[in-house]
């Protein structure tokens, strides 16, 4: 017991074919030990493929995300733009539809519901060409369908009322002011179409700078990026709801101008947008985006030194 404990104080750590050596010292002879690992193959079904190689799951299932998604996360704000509650009642509608949306769906198609988002997304790198062309159109087709749905389930005073929840800029009646010198006339006013590109274009920028932050980059992406992307939509159609109805989203105003026929100023609601959520993946691509995303960084490769020990 005393040679054995001296032993392990003078060799605390112990390689397999020395702890087979020790074992016996009475004899010179060495047991060899065989290092071979046994590798146990288990029975798979060739018939099944792989979830990374399965076009359904890389291709149909997000498709029809961002159809069927689009299509309630419009008609749900649209419900809520037509009501009594006006620009608050629109915000939340649209903010908080996309926020359950975006928790239960996202890790499918990472619900875009927007093709400025996914025009923003694509500059920003995170997404194939073909693949964002497939996007925008699912988009579309599900903002028409909402605005049908619509058509279908408003009575026609209340659908006429909010003009079948288009978004079109604010005009100003003209009136009558009363002052202290005596009544002088203010004529009709309306926000320009400069006006409302540029309002849609900040609006879009913060948004999609927004979800790549939040939902996208390496350093700052977050679990809380449903709430914080809901909550950046309704604060923007809360800020600017009253001068353009607040869109930032081709595919939300085209299908209530369908079938409203609201077409006056339409392509604001599409340049405005667009262009804002370029600039939103250019910056991103180039300034906000951790390194190993950004564009023009000088990336070396890692030199790994093996140390062997005699």
């Amino acid at each position: 017991m005393a040679t054995e404990l001296q032993l392990n104080e003078r060799q605390p750590i112990l390689t397999s074919s020395e702890e087979v050596n020790l074992s016996n010292p009475v004899t010179s002879t060495t047991v060899p030990v065989d290092t071979h690992t046994t590798v146990v193959r288990k029975n798979v079904d060739v018939d099944v493929v792989p979830e990374d190689k399965n076009k359904f799951i890389q291709v149909i299932r997000p498709l029809l995300v961002e159809l069927i998604g689009t299509a309630l996360f419009v008609l749900i704000g649209m419900w809520g733009a037509c009501s009594e509650g006006g620009v608050i009642a629109a915000a939340l509608s649209f903010g908080l539809a996309l926020m359950v949306l975006a928790a239960s769906f996202g890790h499918i198609s990472g619900v875009h519901f927007n093709p400025a988002v996914t025009i923003g997304v694509l500059i920003a790198g995170e997404m194939q060409a073909v693949m964002a062309i497939l996007y925008v159109g699912m988009q579309l087709l599900g903002g028409i369908a909402a605005g049908g749905i619509l058509r279908l389930l408003l009575v026609d005073r209340v659908y006429q009322k909010c003009a079948g929840g288009a978004t079109l800029l604010k005009e100003y009646p003209a009136y009558n002011l009363t002052t202290v010198n005596g009544i002088s006339y203010q004529p009709a006013e309306s926000v320009g179409i400069w006006q409302g590109i540029a309002i849609e274009l900040i609006v879009t920028f913060v948004l999609v700078t927004v979800i790549l932050m939040v939902a996208l980059d390496t350093k700052s992406k977050t679990g809380l990026a449903p709430i914080l992307i809901g909550f950046t939509l309704a604060v923007n159609i809360l800020a600017v709801g009253a001068y353009t109805g607040g869109s930032l989203n081709p595919a939300r105003s085209l299908g209530p101008a369908i079938f409203a026929t609201q077409w006056h100023n339409h392509f604001v609601y599409w340049i405005g947008p667009l262009v804002g959520a370029i600039l939103a993946g250019f910056l991103y691509r180039t300034v906000w985006a951790h390194y190993d995303r950004r564009m023009f960084v000088k990336r070396t490769g890692t030199t790994t030194t093996k140390v062997v020990k005699a």
